[in-house]
């Protein structure tokens, strides 16, 4: 199984959505997942893969009008096997459309994406995202499952292994320490917000999954997804999966940022599906 994980930056130029689409399209992915889909995006992409089966997180809210400014952003679920949603969506996160989940009932796969909205302009929704998505999971972790999205996190990955979250910052002798935006003090401490993310980002092997990227390529890759104005890459994409299901390959392909159609770099994964299933 060859997925791909990509938050397209809600882009809505014609040309550009065309970019994308021939990008997919070339990929030849059985699993497309994308984040920051709007509702002038979501009927291209409909009508892009007609031919495959298209789930979008716009189709379970009945009042569209709810979809602005900070919840203007769907995901979608492209798979080339017939996919079903899954009755029980996750109803515990501020803004439900933010997250999909989906059921390909030929190899037993549930497949969940998100995209978690971003500290700087959300403040703890950030938080209560994580927290509620763990908590959807926990209940799952029994299933078969591959976890794609933008996470907005981790601030930055070390070598060793050691994750630093935005519910830290880094003092002047290279030393993270519990810290919160002051922006937000009043409403979440250091503490809520590090295990917040570090749940999801670190402690996934709780839920009984593995970090695809990492497992295949371990800490010493410094790949990012997304850069600052600095050049600073950080890995926000991820793509998390039960442990049972064997990693191939795993790598975030640059070309399509470096051509703008997005502002992130997808990320690829390949399943070993045929011995998931033996």
């Amino acid at each position: 199984m060859k997925i791909i994980s990509w938050n397209l930056n809600s882009r809505t130029n014609k040309e550009t959505l065309r970019g994308q689409s021939e990008f997919l399209r070339s990929g030849d992915f059985d699993v497309i997942t994308l984040q920051e889909v709007t509702l002038n995006s979501e009927p291209f992409f409909k009508e892009s893969f007609k031919d495959m089966f298209v789930l979008s997180s716009f189709d379970l809210v009945e009042d569209k009008s709810i979809l602005v400014r900070n919840r203007k952003y769907g995901q979608i679920i492209i798979s080339k096997q017939p996919i079903k949603f899954i009755p029980e969506q996750c109803k515990e996160i501020p803004f439900p459309e933010r997250l999909l989940s989906g059921f390909i009932a030929s190899n037993g796969i549930e497949i969940h994406t998100t995209h978690v909205p971003p500290g700087s302009s959300n403040g703890v929704i950030k938080v209560e995202h994580f927290e509620g998505l763990f908590s959807y999971l926990s209940k799952r972790k029994d299933k078969n499952m591959i976890l794609t999205g933008d996470f907005n996190s981790p601030k930055l990955e070390l070598d060793t292994g050691e994750v630093i979250t935005w519910g830290q910052k880094i003092n002047t002798s290279g030393e993270p320490r519990i810290s919160v935006n002051s922006k937000w003090k009043h409403q979440c401490t250091g503490e809520r917000w590090d295990l917040a993310e570090r749940n999801i980002i670190e402690n996934h092997k709780a839920l009984g999954l593995q970090d695809a990227f990492r497992t295949k390529n371990s800490y010493k890759d410094t790949s990012g997804s997304w850069f600052t104005n600095e050049g600073q890459g950080r890995r926000y994409d991820h793509i998390f999966s039960s442990e049972g299901l064997l990693v191939d390959n795993a790598f975030y392909d640059h070309e399509p940022r470096k051509e703008k159609l997005s502002d992130h770099s997808p990320l690829v994964v390949e399943f070993n599906i045929l011995r998931f299933l033996a």
